[in-house]
């Protein structure tokens, strides 16, 4: 009996010696415990970055508007803007199921296409904020003889920034 409790007494031992750090001959070196969480393994996007993916969502969506590229201005909206054009559509009797059906009939009102030309030629980007994954695009733009000043907002989504809606401005159906 004595050699049982020796030996759990030994165990006991030994294992609170490697608890300790203090090596025990004869004992296996203690392995070190996996992260807790897991290693980044690419770095998080740049202040300067962000910033400049913002502003060429913000021109590029315009330019493909101003094109009437409706699947390509379509393709920066996230999902919740699409879903307000769509019911906002809706609610004034336009019908459209997609996307790019919403902004053809948003275009066939010819003062809203004007518009839109207007802003994709002379919008200036006052102010770019980057707040992890949500900015804010201040910008002023002179429509029908008037400077104005809007705002568009933009998420991160899937890695990627798309126009959030929650903006002011001169643009049909947009978002911003």
């Amino acid at each position: 009996m004595k050699t049982i409790r020796t030996a759990v007494a030994a165990a006991a031992l030994v294992a609170a010696l490697a608890g300790c750090g203090s090596p025990v001959a004869g004992t296996p070196a203690p392995q070190p415990a996996p992260p807790a969480t897991p290693v980044r393994t690419t770095p998080p996007p740049s202040p300067a970055a962000d910033r400049q993916a913002v502003e060429t969502v913000f021109r590029d969506y315009y330019r493909a508007l101003q094109d009437r590229d409706f699947a390509k201005a379509c393709s920066y909206n996230a999902p919740e803007t699409t879903s307000r054009l769509l019911a906002d559509l809706h609610t004034r009797g336009v019908d459209a199921g997609t996307c790019e059906e919403g902004m053809t009939a948003v275009y066939a009102i010819p003062e809203n296409a004007k518009i839109v030309e207007q802003v994709a030629k002379n919008a200036t980007i006052d102010s770019v904020r980057v707040t992890g994954d949500e900015a804010v695009i201040k910008w002023t733009s002179k429509v029908n003889g008037k400077t104005g000043p809007g705002t568009t907002h933009l998420r991160r989504v899937d890695g990627r920034w798309m126009l959030s809606g929650g903006g002011t401005g001169p643009s049909p159906g947009s978002g911003t």
